[in-house]
């Protein structure tokens, strides 16, 4: 029994060094699969462009832009990743300059139409300037939530470059009524926020609103507290009678102020009896 549970203790280990390479190389092999495809397509692709445009990667620099009929090399060669300003790089190969036939058409659509046809949607819709949803919209996906055309190309979703052109021709076209909508659409949803935030707000003080009972202090001719209410202190009673004894005595401080206060209409200097000026007397006129 103790052989069979030894023998069982060694052949575990190697079982499972035998499923390791197994798990590991799934993932590789699913790797290698997907750049087979993308370099069976790139080969479909540049066998193409060969019958198209009749360029291989052994024609010059200068030959393949005069074969795409690129006008501006200067900003080909910048799409490449080229040095533009060396012009040594015109009587170059495809092949030297490591560049592949496809690669050279990408550069071509890229500075014809600002992409090229392994571009996404997304990038597409950032290069044109056009909502993502009115693009896909456009271009007919009937779902505008449907996130899986985003990180689509166009290739994949078999749209050709002159079919992106039109429709960014068909917005641009329709773009004044397209963007008067969503501004009016935007004002109503706005004002409408700000009406039902104000009618929320109006009818918040209704809200736990209690009856609120009058608190007064009665009191007596003799100034005696007859009734105050059962929730109120005596201080606030204290300061309360005090602060209307003051109010009373300013008042009548006040009036007593009025009635005594008057101006006098005596003539100071008949009151003093100064009938004439006193420099008459001090100098008097001389006579000749």
């Amino acid at each position: 029994m103790r052989k069979i549970i030894c023998l069982a203790l060694l052949i575990i280990p190697l079982l499972l060094l035998a499923q390791e390479p197994v798990a590991t190389l799934a993932p590789e092999n699913g790797a290698f699969r997907v750049q087979a495809i993308l370099d069976s397509l790139t080969l479909v692709r540049e066998q193409e462009i060969i019958s198209e445009y009749g360029f291989t990667d052994t024609n010059t620099l200068l030959y393949v832009a005069e074969k795409l009929g690129i006008e501006d090399l200067y900003r080909w060669k910048g799409a490449l990743g080229l040095e533009p300003a060396n012009k040594v790089l015109d009587t170059m190969t495809l092949r030297k300059l490591e560049i592949t036939p496809y690669r050279a058409l990408l550069a071509q659509q890229k500075l014809q139409y600002g992409f090229n046809e392994i571009s996404t949607v997304s990038e597409i819709a950032t290069t044109l300037s056009i909502p993502i949803k009115k693009l896909k919209a456009m271009l007919g996906n009937t779902d505008p939530l449907d996130k899986s055309w985003d990180d689509m190309s166009i290739q994949a979703l078999g749209i050709d470059l002159e079919t992106m052109k039109s429709t960014n021709a068909k917005f641009l076209q329709h773009i004044m009524l397209y963007g008067s909508s969503v501004t009016l659409v935007g004002m109503v949803v706005v004002f409408l926020a700000l009406v039902l935030t104000s009618l929320i707000i109006s009818q918040l003080v209704h809200l736990n609103r209690g009856k609120k009972q009058a608190r007064t202090i009665s009191l007596s001719s003799d100034g005696k507290v007859k009734s105050v209410p059962k929730d109120l202190s005596r201080n606030v009673i204290v300061a309360a009678i005090t602060a209307l004894h003051m109010h009373e005595r300013d008042v009548e401080r006040r009036r007593k102020m009025v009635l005594t206060f008057r101006r006098t209409p005596i003539n100071q200097w008949r009151a003093s009896a100064i009938l004439s000026m006193p420099n008459c007397e001090m100098k008097p006129l001389r006579r000749k």
